[in-house]
């Protein structure tokens, strides 16, 4: 698969003068398209992200004074990019309730905002939505559907707007994609996550050019 951990967990983030800096956070999907992101602008950008698996929001606010920490000169970064809800919306071991409430991961993403500001007080924050499961029906493990994808897309946001947060709409995006795109019952195969990579791509250029 090609959304397993990329290794760069332990480096320090280097930022540079020359080009913009970009930091990528966020679940599996993130992982599937970090590097592909990386490689389409090496050219004009630099892009740094995490080895791990981001998770699910708690983990993010958990997590982000760590990662900022990696960075030589947080300041010198021009966007972060984050999605987290994949996690946060599943019905962990079967569970009849998802991982986060509604209420929870509405407060969560807020302060997710929040604190990207006071880390990273020079970018421009950016939140993904989450992308679609499977349509061809198949359940896996810690189920979640597609309605409830996109309520708590709605939820992110409402939040992300009112706090003047740019979305990158992920879900708009792969809506479409039938049962061929998908390795199983969330994740893409490696061609569909390329796509999805330069998708991004483009768009952290416009990012980039309306920063």
């Amino acid at each position: 698969m090609n959304y397993i951990e990329n290794g760069n967990a332990d480096v320090e983030f280097i930022c540079s003068k020359d080009k913009p800096n970009i930091f990528l956070i966020g679940d599996s999907i993130r992982l599937g398209y970090c590097e592909t992101v990386k490689n389409t602008i090496s050219d004009i950008a630099n892009v740094f992200y995490v080895g791990d698996n981001c998770r699910n929001t708690q983990y993010v606010i958990t997590n982000l004074c760590g990662w900022q920490h990696k960075f030589n000169c947080p300041q010198l970064v021009d966007i972060v990019h984050f999605n987290c809800g994949h996690w946060d919306i599943a019905h962990w071991s079967g569970s009849d309730a998802s991982l986060t409430s509604e209420d929870e991961y509405s407060k969560n993403i807020n302060t997710i905002i929040v604190m990207l500001r006071k880390l990273f007080v020079n970018a421009k924050i950016v939140f993904a939505t989450t992308t679609p499961m499977n349509p061809n029906g198949k359940v896996g493990v810690n189920p979640r559907t597609n309605s409830e994808i996109e309520r708590y897309n709605r939820i992110a946001v409402n939040v992300a707007e009112s706090n003047g947060i740019s979305v990158n709409d992920l879900n708009e995006f792969c809506r479409d994609w039938d049962s061929r795109y998908y390795a199983d019952y969330c994740h893409f195969t490696k061609t569909a996550f390329e796509c999805l990579g330069k998708e991004i791509s483009l768009r952290l250029k416009n990012y980039l050019q309306d920063k």
